[in-house]
């Protein structure tokens, strides 16, 4: 009985062992493979960034004419068709009343306040709310968006010259916030085989249209909310890697043009 009882514990022993071995054999896998999902997400930047400096204003709609027809059966949408599979037209994808932007000195009576969010690539259309300081007694935070988009309201507004900066969950197993940036790491991806990606952001006055020119991922502690540049930038911001969530994906975009 003695005996038995010896290599009993002797088995539950050589199984604990062997179940906390694999289990360190999946973790280890899971890291390294996060760690290759990472690196797929940074520093994808697009080669075929719009200068809308170079944009000959007087002649957009003859170039959207000439190069796509609107789709009788999309009316209420008036989406802009490409004829041929092979145009590579920054505009075939942008409504038929867009305008390639251009700062007027009237601009500041228009309320540009963010309301929705939207990029059609990845089903992403979302209401944005603007994110609340609160106190955590030694420091203070923006509060997390809830089944939302959040804008960071110290951050500038569509349209206005500077980073506009909009977070969003990628999931939220524990907190129940909701995943309203769960297709975000797919824009990477997307923008190898698509260089016109955009964001539309809906105001009071106007939808901003604004053109995806590069991804990266940085940690979550190096992450800085600079907010100051020479033009007009959104940038949206979720975690990554699923489960892990120690380093944050960002899309920078830049202003083009309004409808």
């Amino acid at each position: 009985m003695k005996y038995s009882q010896i290599f009993l514990k002797y088995r539950i022993f050589e199984f604990t062992g062997l179940f906390f071995v694999l289990i360190s054999i999946l973790l280890y896998g899971f890291i390294k493979f996060s760690d290759k999902e990472i690196s797929s997400l940074n520093n994808q930047s697009n080669t075929n960034e719009i200068n809308t400096d170079e944009i000959n204003h007087s002649n957009l709609q003859n170039n959207l004419n000439d190069l796509s027809i609107i789709d009788s059966q999309n009316d209420s949408n008036n989406t802009i068709i490409n004829q041929s599979e092979f145009n590579d037209s920054p505009y075939t994808k942008l409504p038929s009343n867009f305008k390639v932007y251009k700062k007027s000195i009237l601009d500041f009576l228009d309320d540009n306040t963010p309301l929705s969010i939207s990029i059609k690539e990845i089903g992403l259309d979302s209401d944005i709310k603007a994110l609340e300081i609160i106190d955590l007694k030694d420091a203070t935070s923006y509060e997390t968006p809830k089944n939302i988009v959040g804008h960071i309201p110290q951050s500038y507004k569509p349209g206005e010259k500077g980073k506009s900066w909009y977070f969003g969950h990628l999931e939220s197993f524990i907190k129940k916030e909701g995943n309203v940036f769960h297709m975000l790491p797919k824009i990477p991806g997307l923008m190898k085989t698509d260089p016109y990606l955009y964001i539309h952001i809906k105001t009071n006055s106007r939808t901003f249209v604004y053109h995806i020119y590069k991804t990266e991922v940085v940690p979550r502690d190096d992450l800085v909310l600079e907010i100051e540049s020479d033009i007009s930038e959104v940038i949206l911001v979720t975690c990554v890697p699923s489960f892990l969530y120690h380093s944050r994906l960002l899309v920078h975009s830049k202003l083009i043009g309004t409808y």
